[in-house]
């Protein structure tokens, strides 16, 4: 999940003219300097979220570094593949893919859920080939999105990324706890709250800064803020970064390949999540690109981008890289700079790919600390909480909406706590009930197809209801 509202289509952007159109070719330092403008706007996303996962997960050294470094390369290429546009995939827009945190809750549960006689790596092959299967079962959805918008609507929409949220922030909340619990001194344990506050306080301010590259680099400054403060306090070990190897090169199935239907069950409703993210970043950009916003020309972009993003998923889930989806950020830089050439996001994505073939970019991120790591993620995870509840309330046109997010919500996080006492379901299902979010998804869904509207209809004294 991109952790900035995509910009609406309104008059301003309307009038304000492009410097370079979208298929318009600027200037080669002019493209390259576009290019990073970009590149800075996602970084710190594009990082964070398989750092979180590795730190989450207990990986060592290795196997983080994979996941980190691989983030960046595949998302490079996942950012070529949506910007080229080749044939049906690809929406052919200036937007840049990357990591996503949406699935960071999911992911771990089922890390976790998974066998404990599995060790990390089986695990890991069984999270990844579950993804496959699950991007490639979003292809035909995204091909046919235009005929689906009744059932992905505001309400199931706002539910899945509002249990996602604050499911996120649960967990960061409990491994700072954990963290200063098990501490060893109560010095070890202040300086670990100390480190999360001030991470968290730091990009907090920048993010509200009235500076737009204060705003989009505000989770990287942050880090940076904690990595010297960490640093000052001993908590820094550099030895980390002579383990790493020199050039990084992506193995397909570098940890096997396996698969498990409760896993992909549970990954299916935020792939849905995702689909409609992208049509909110998508439609965006095309309104800055100055393109149609509707019509057959607007709709062939907008399937393009989601074949794109399942194609995408899938690629990074055969190199062990985690779901890829469109960023919202980029369009803020759209927005700055008046440059929507395509062109721009093939130097990105050139750039991303880049910058994935040297291990030691992600191995920095590695030194950080846990309380630095949850300090920074924290407002990231409450924004995407936020999100999930504006989404719902922009959308919400009645009483129905807020009932079925409040049912879905209760429900959803009932089932979960019900379903480890139900021994007589498969150990699959059994699982996929026990993950609150998607239990909270799919009776969203249902709640919308069946419950009618006239039974939320207001009902004014004196009169009657016509039948």
């Amino acid at each position: 999940m991109s952790i900035e509202t995509p910009p609406a289509e309104n008059a301003e952007d309307s009038s304000r003219p492009l410097l370079f159109a979208h298929h318009d070719a600027p200037p080669p330092m002019t493209r390259f300097i576009a290019g990073l403008q970009h590149l800075m706007a996602v970084f710190g996303g594009i990082i964070t979220a398989p750092l979180v996962l590795a730190r989450g997960m207990g990986l060592d050294t290795t196997d983080s570094n994979y996941l980190i470094t691989s983030a960046l390369l595949i998302s490079g290429l996942a950012t070529l593949v949506q910007v080229t546009r080749i044939g049906p995939v690809g929406s052919g827009l200036l937007s840049v893919q990357g990591t996503s945190f949406t699935f960071i809750g999911p992911i771990l549960f089922a890390f976790f859920s998974l066998p404990e006689t599995m060790v990390d790596a089986d695990k890991l092959s069984v999270i990844f080939g579950s993804i496959a299967v699950a991007a490639l079962l979003m292809l035909p959805f995204a091909a046919n999105v235009h005929k689906l918008h009744f059932v992905f609507t505001p309400t199931v929409a706002g539910t899945t990324v509002f249990l996602i949220g604050s499911s996120l922030v649960l967990n960061n909340l409990g491994s700072l706890s954990a963290e200063v619990q098990a501490a060893p001194t109560t010095v070890a344990a202040t300086s670990s709250v100390v480190l999360a506050l001030t991470v968290f306080s730091v990009t907090l301010l920048l993010s509200l800064s009235r500076h737009f590259w204060l705003r989009m680099t505000s989770i990287v400054l942050g880090f940076a803020v904690g990595f010297l403060l960490a640093l000052s306090f001993g908590k820094i070990d550099f030895t980390l970064l002579g383990q790493l190897d020199t050039t990084f090169v992506p193995q397909p199935f570098h940890f096997g390949f396996g698969f498990d239907w409760g896993v992909t069950l549970m990954m299916l409703p935020i792939f849905v999540v995702s689909m409609m993210e992208t049509i909110g970043d998508l439609t965006a950009t095309s309104a800055l690109s100055k393109l149609p916003t509707k019509g057959p020309e607007y709709w062939g972009r907008i399937r393009g981008g989601l074949i794109a993003d399942a194609v995408d998923c899938l690629l990074a889930a055969v190199f062990h890289s985690f779901p890829n989806i469109t960023f919202a950020q980029n369009n803020g830089v759209i927005r700055l700079t008046g440059i929507a050439s395509r062109k721009v996001g093939i130097v990105t994505g050139c750039m991303l790919m880049t910058l994935g073939l040297f291990p030691f970019i992600g191995g920095l991120f590695q030194l950080l600390p846990n309380a630095v790591l949850t300090g920074g993620t924290m407002l990231m995870f409450l924004m995407v909480a936020f999100a999930g509840f504006d989404i719902v309330r922009r959308g919400a046109t009645s009483r129905r909406a807020w009932f079925i997010a409040a049912l879905s919500v209760g429900g959803g996080v009932l089932l979960a706590e019900v379903a480890g006492h139900l021994d007589f379901l498969h150990a699959q299902l059994q699982m996929f009930l026990q993950f609150h979010v998607s239990n909270g998804a799919f009776l969203a869904i249902i709640f919308e197809l069946v419950l009618p509207a006239s039974l939320f209809a207001a009902v004014v004294p004196g009169q009657t209801t016509a039948r």
